[in-house]
């Protein structure tokens, strides 16, 4: 059962073509992650998919996303703020907020509505499910800005989770980690399979074997980016059927 569905998607900036005519169904509470060389608008198409291309001036999105059965786009006058709870999204770079940690999660919560007594119970229970609740549960009031880094990015995906979203956004999660903070943040989104839909970005192929169900490749075709093959991971990854991405694969092209 398909959570998002994208028909015909493009994606401009001015006079640029970022992104042209991807249709593509991402399955319920599976990992679906999105490879490809750079420059071929993976991020812009993620940052389409809860409208944080409303927020990039000159950005113009035509075509059709759906989450469930609502049009995201058709009606301009959405509430984008509720839009971005259900569909949550975790950064290249690690972006607690410069408060403490506390404050990381009261803020979104109680922008929701989320009644303060709830708040710490929340709070543990996002933060146990990434491994954080034992290292940081001690020092909840100091800044975010004093974990290390894995420990903000594992942050980041708890605070994401408190919301709790209906799909989590992935934009690079891992790139500007060392490999063992890597492998944690790994390890943390392998276990949210089931119960959440993910979409990643990746440029790490060998990522992209361990934690997706399905794989989405996209190229430069013509100056714009441009889905060209789309499957179950062990079958694109293992037996692709373009011919570009055979030499993807095989570090030869991208």
């Amino acid at each position: 059962m398909a959570k998002l569905r994208i028909s015909n998607l493009s994606i401009r900036y001015g006079d640029v073509r970022a992104v042209t005519d991807v249709t593509l169904e991402i399955p319920e509470g599976k990992i679906t992650a999105i490879v490809g060389p750079s420059g071929c608008g993976k991020s812009s198409f993620l940052q389409a998919l809860n409208r944080l291309t409303d927020l990039i001036p000159g950005c113009e999105v035509s075509g059709s996303v759906k989450l469930d059965d609502q049009c995201l786009f058709a009606a301009p006058a959405l509430d984008t703020i509720s839009l971005r709870k259900r569909v949550g999204m975790v950064f290249q770079r690690p972006n607690p907020f410069p408060q403490s940690i506390r404050r990381n999660f009261e803020i979104p919560l109680r922008e929701h509505g989320t009644p303060k007594r709830e708040i710490p119970a929340i709070m543990e229970r996002a933060l146990t499910d990434v491994a954080l609740w034992d290292e940081v549960s001690g020092r909840l009031d100091q800044n975010a800005g004093t974990l290390s880094g894995g420990q903000q990015q594992r942050l980041c995906i708890a605070r994401a989770l408190a919301l709790n979203p209906e799909v989590i956004l992935f934009d690079e999660p891992c790139s500007a980690l060392d490999p063992i903070a890597s492998m944690a943040v790994e390890k943390h989104i392998q276990a949210l399979r089931g119960r959440f839909t993910i979409v990643i970005v990746t440029h790490n192929l060998a990522q992209a074997r361990r934690l997706a169900d399905s794989v989405a490749v996209f190229w430069l075709r013509n100056g714009s980016g441009r889905l060209i093959e789309t499957g179950p991971a062990d079958d694109v990854l293992s037996q692709p059927r373009d011919p570009d991405v055979v030499s993807y694969l095989n570090g030869l092209n991208g």
